[in-house]
């Protein structure tokens, strides 16, 4: 945009120049010093202040006024990563940062970019180089926060002689900008420009204001300057605060401490919980809510009681701070101002923390009656820093009275459906809250069809991993057959039973277990109603029985090997099907894996390779065939794909092996010139010219044959004839050298190729492979060159 006004002025002086002599000028008169922006003026000043960039409206970010982060952002805080999208998510970084866990600071998500004050921009690629930038600014800019012009805004453009020779129209804070900079910097008043009135200024508040002439102008800017307070809170800040902690009512209106007595605490359903001081007891409350308008930040209460009358109505937020906030509301006779201050030591009041709620528990017969643990349901999950004294009450007025407490709430049984019991809470100095707890018994029934159940059975294999709150079964294998057969695996023996499914008569799903006669499974044996149903989880009671079935983990081939080719994996841990940890023996051996099932494990200038197959049984578990060649051939076996995830793969045998690989990135087998080699080739067929095994040449094996280097690792090698499917890969090993890796073993002559070599010659025409490193060797080579 700068170079843009700078060429427009350039030409407009061109212009001048030029045409100063045409026929038909339009001749005005000289304006007045007051109507021309003179460079370098206090208005002109003034102008450029309002519309610099203002950098100091994101300090709380890169704690520097000179320039601005452009949004959005992602940055991390004490292991809490947040997206800031606009200046009004900046509240949330203020809360991160004053939690004593925020002591770290702010790391940001690099690249970013920041804007100066003059409107450029560059990337910053790392916290160095931010520092530098930050440690720069000397000087903070001049700004002029809280007034903007209202745009388009036009100017008259004069020359010397005062023609007007051009309309120029400005259509932001950032043109404007440029525009008086450029308007500076024309060649010694070459060019003149007066402001084309009127022009209207907007202030914070959302006021405006029509300015006619540049002594208006200049006289409204200075007294915005004059009178600019930072902008109120967002809304989101005012709830923020209000729910953060207890606030006392310091004065309203006229009246100062009459009130000051009363704690207010906002409760986040709506409700403000009010406590009086001087009585520690909990008296009705008022309902209270924070909306923002295009006039501001409001804070509506209504419903307070009498004594509360005064705080009634609709409250602008002036200011606001975490400790303080000051609200006006408009009444017919005069502006009441009320001030509220946090006050989080005065009553450490537990009542926050709790809320009237329903809880349900499961009625195993349908009969509307069960047990609820109501310490269990209602208090478990509750998190409170203050201390507090429980009580459950079947009435009311027992709550208040704190009577006749049910002395065994965790096995309470409903006399009716729903019913209502009462929970009175009471903090260390006496006083207390009663919150209504609404007890519901629902019918075990899941939301699960028979054909529900069914499908996730035979999906899979299954694992009790609760049964009567023990895990004792859990390492017993389920596999559900669609013929009714069920095969139990665990122990070192396995064995077979029968399972069905029907539906149960209050509408749920009844799950049976017969005929299983191992030691300990046979427990299972008999009717089971399903009460709670997942794809990857059923629950099942059976009298006073409680069973909990979890699925293995299922997964693709697609998905392994979308994670497998991702970085290089290393040995994490291997026990062998005898029992032995052997992770030893592959320290230090890289494995990549590509999508075509290839294989390649590097140690220094050892080189395996093989493959990884895989497929999925008729239970959707994952099987893979991972064999090797070489020294790392110890590891190839069958395995099932127990876990899967972007950082970790395990592996388990049908025996008792257990093979993990954990993925590391910091290092990588290419450079540029295994993706020279690779682009050469790409680009065409090929055929070997030369080729000797055991120091004896058999070149003529491969004629007529053509090779195709495919990307993705797979080979194609044709006589015409017969086609070869092989895998090959180009690498540099951990000693620097150039390697080729060929993978076949199949027909003739293709399996004489499958080696590791070393390329000792390499051009966009000619390939020379060695099996031992020295290009003057002539035991095993190949020799391909481009067709």
């Amino acid at each position: 945009m700068k170079s843009l006004f700078k060429l427009t002025l350039t030409f407009l002086v061109f212009a001048v120049l030029t045409f100063s002599c045409q026929d038909e000028e339009v001749i005005i008169e000289n304006p007045s010093e007051e109507e021309v922006i003179q460079p370098g003026s206090s208005l002109s000043n003034l102008m450029r202040m309002t519309v610099t960039n203002d950098g100091a409206q994101d300090n709380l970010l890169d704690n520097s006024s000179c320039t601005e982060i452009v949004l959005p952002v992602t940055i991390t805080i004490s292991e809490t990563t947040i997206t800031i999208n606009s200046l009004d998510d900046l509240w949330m970084v203020a809360e991160l940062l004053n939690n004593p866990a925020g002591n770290d600071g702010i790391e940001f998500t690099f690249p970013i970019t920041v804007t100066f004050g003059n409107y450029t921009q560059i990337v910053i690629e790392n916290q160095d180089q931010l520092n530098s930038i930050v440690e720069e600014c000397l000087t903070e800019p001049e700004v002029i926060e809280c007034v903007d012009f209202v745009y388009p805004i036009s100017f008259s453009i004069y020359n010397t002689d005062f023609q007007v020779i051009d309309t120029v129209q400005i259509n932001s804070d950032e043109e404007l900008y440029v525009f008086l900079d450029d308007l500076d910097a024309a060649n010694e008043g070459a060019v003149l420009a007066s402001l084309n009135f009127p022009v209207t200024l907007v202030y914070a508040n959302g006021n405006t204001q029509e300015v006619n002439s540049n002594q208006e102008l200049e006289t409204a800017i200075n007294q915005a300057e004059t009178d600019c307070n930072n902008e109120g809170c967002q809304e989101e800040q005012v709830g923020y605060y209000l729910t953060d902690c207890f606030w006392t009512i310091t004065s309203v209106g006229d009246e100062v401490g009459t009130l000051s007595n009363y704690y207010l605490y906002f409760n986040e359903d709506g409700t403000v919980t009010v406590h009086d001081g001087f009585t520690t007891v909990a008296l009705p409350g008022l309902n209270w809510q924070v909306e923002g308008t295009t006039t501001g930040v409001y804070l509506f209460m209504s419903d307070a009681d009498t004594y509360l009358d005064a705080v009634n109505g609709d409250w602008l937020v002036t200011s606001c701070g975490a400790e303080m906030l000051v609200l006006q509301k408009d009444t017919d006779a005069e502006v009441v101002e009320l001030v509220l201050e946090k006050n989080c030591t005065t009553d450490e009041s537990p009542f926050s923390c709790f809320s009237n709620t329903t809880v349900t528990a499961c009625d195993y017969d349908a009969d509307g009656v069960t047990t609820f643990e109501l310490e269990t349901l209602v208090l478990g999950n509750v998190l409170c820093d203050y201390d507090f004294t429980p009580s459950f009450h079947v009435s009311h007025a027992d709550a208040e009275a704190a009577m006749n407490a049910l002395p065994f709430p965790n096995s309470y049984q409903n006399t009716s459906n729903p019913e209502t019991i009462y929970l009175r809470i009471e903090s260390n100095s006496g006083a207390f809250q009663v919150f209504e707890i609404n007890l519901v018994a629902e019918p075990c029934a899941t939301d699960c069809s028979e054909a529900d159940v069914d499908g996730f059975l035979q999906t899979c294999a299954w694992n009790i991993v609760n049964y009567n709150g023990s895990n004792d079964l859990i390492d017993f294998e389920f596999n559900f057959d669609d013929n009714q057969v069920l095969t139990v695996t665990g122990m070192g023996a396995t064995y077979t039973g029968g399972w069905s499914t029907s539906q149960s008569a209050n509408g749920g799903v009844e799950v049976v277990f017969d005929n299983v006669a191992g030691p300990s499974i046979q427990a299972i044996n008999g009717s089971w109603i399903v009460i709670d149903c997942q794809p990857h989880r059923l629950e099942m009671v059976m009298g006073d029985n409680h069973m909990v079935m979890e699925q293995q983990n299922c997964y693709s081939s697609d998905e392994l090997y979308t994670i497998a080719t991702e970085c290089r994996w290393e040995v994490y841990s291997y026990i062998n099907d005898q029992g032995s940890d052997v992770t030893s023996d592959y320290d230090g051996i890289l494995y990549s894996f590509f999508e075509n099932g290839f294989v390649v494990a590097e140690n220094g200038i050892t080189i395996g390779y093989g493959g990884l197959t895989a497929e999925n049984t008729a239970t959707e578990q994952l099987v893979v065939l991972l064999h090797l060649y070489n020294s790392v051939s110890g590891i190839g076996n069958y395995y099932t794909v127990e876990s899967l995830s972007s950082e970790e793969i395990v592996l388990s045998s049908f025996g008792d092996a257990e093979l993990i690989f954990h993925r590391t990135c910091n290092s990588t087998n290419q450079d540029g010139d295994t993706a020279q080699i690779k682009t050469w080739l790409y680009e065409g067929n090929w055929e070997i010219t030369y080729s000797s095994m055991d120091s004896a040449d058999n070149t003529s094996d491969y004629a007529n044959v053509t090779f195709d280097f495919q990307q993705g690792t797979n080979l194609i090698g044709s006589d015409g004839s017969s086609t070869a499917n092989m895998h090959y890969e180009v690498l540099r090993d951990e000693a620097g050298n150039l390697r080729m890796v060929i993978d076949y073993l199949g027909i003739f002559p293709y399996w004489q190729m499958d080696d590791d070599w070393y390329i000792t010659e390499v051009n966009n025409q000619r390939i020379e492979l060695h099996y031992i490193n020295d290009d003057a060797n002539d035991e095993s080579v190949i020799v391909f060159e481009k067709i």
